[in-house]
């Protein structure tokens, strides 16, 4: 099959898609409210979810402090597509694992916009200055991800029951890795790409150090 028409495939794989987007975004988004919520509320018991983003982000962003743009870029996007690699991995366990992960991130996400509320920055700016640049590729690309895996789970689960064929499965999986190819990673790349240059200078002018992990 040649590359113009396995790239005519992609807008279709999405539109069949439509429901399983609907539900990832869904998912990220309660997570994202779920975390902003019990952060407010409990932000002593939230606490030791800081530790664990200073774990994983603290020698990251070490690291980037004394690298060039293309080097920073670089190691988040590698970062990300591990993040959209294990999403589309964990779709073989029948979709569990992109589902908890989804949630986890989105959760995550309310925590630190919890967080950056509670020192006196207000959410709104703070989304619109933290996380939009980046995020309007990013996120995106990430619940593109999530979908795949989603997507390939139920899919496997079809097969075990006996609900599809292997051709169909076949079907199923090269797909996923064409959308994954051909949308998720140029969304990744950009969001990168913007992360480390315009959100990066933009929370420094801003907010300082407002937001720790960035």
């Amino acid at each position: 099959m040649r590359i113009p028409a396995l790239l005519a495939r992609v807008p279709r794989v999405l539109r069949a898609s439509r429901r399983y987007i609907v539900f990832t975004s869904v998912l990220f988004a309660t997570g994202a409210v779920f975390g902003y919520v019990a952060f407010r509320r409990h932000p002593v018991d939230s606490s030791w979810l800081f530790l664990l983003l200073d774990q994983k982000f603290g020698p990251m962003a070490e690291a980037m402090s004394s690298m060039q743009v293309a080097g920073m870029a670089g190691m988040v996007f590698w970062n990300n597509i591990k993040a959209a690699g294990l999403l589309v991995v964990g779709g073989l366990a029948f979709g569990i694992l992109p589902m908890i992960m989804v949630f986890v991130n989105g959760l995550l996400v309310g925590l630190v916009s919890g967080d950056v509320a509670r020192q006196g920055f207000g959410l709104f700016p703070f989304i619109l200055v933290g996380i939009l640049p980046h995020g309007l590729f990013e996120i995106p690309g990430y619940v593109i991800g999530g979908t795949l895996g989603i997507r390939l789970g139920f899919n496997i689960l079809g097969y075990q029951r006996g609900r599809r064929e292997g051709r169909g499965m076949r079907a199923v999986i090269l797909d996923t890795v064409l959308v994954l190819v051909a949308v998720v990673v140029p969304l990744l790349v950009l969001g990168s790409l913007i992360e480390v240059t315009v959100t990066r200078h933009l929370v420094e002018w801003v907010m300082g150090n407002a937001l720790r992990w960035h």
